[in-house]
């Protein structure tokens, strides 16, 4: 006979504490399907950048001028950042296992918040 299950499940992910490592696991993921998804924006950006001199212009004064433009510029390299330094954490992780202990896990997970912060406040000031 199976018994029934009488542990407690909790689906409201707001009221779950998760430690720091399983956050930046998390926001990889998440800032991973962001870059994927804005992957097609920003090659679109591109080529209308090199299709010519005044399409540059045009798109240049398009940036300088769009609210809207600035913004998603903004959070796609605040993504980006963040993507390439989660990652570069967990490459240290399986290849030099560097990380691997729930101290330097801790450490490694606080860095890479505050270095994507300080990349975060610096493109604040290159876009806006």
């Amino acid at each position: 006979m199976i018994e029934k299950d009488n542990r407690p499940v909790n689906l409201n992910l707001l009221t779950i504490s998760l430690p720091i490592i399983g956050l930046s696991s998390i926001l990889h993921r998440i800032s991973g399907l962001a870059i994927f998804f804005s992957f097609p924006l920003v090659v679109w950006l591109f080529s209308v950048s090199l299709k010519s001199e005044e399409s540059f212009v045009v798109l240049t004064n398009l940036l300088q001028s769009s609210f809207l433009l600035k913004t998603m510029t903004y959070l796609i390299l605040v993504g980006f950042s963040y993507h390439l330094l989660a990652g570069f954490k967990k490459l240290l992780s399986d290849a030099f296992g560097i990380g691997e202990t729930l101290e330097s896990g801790r450490l490694l997970s606080w860095l890479v918040f505050g270095a994507t912060f300080v990349m975060a406040i610096y493109f604040l000031t290159v876009v806006f």
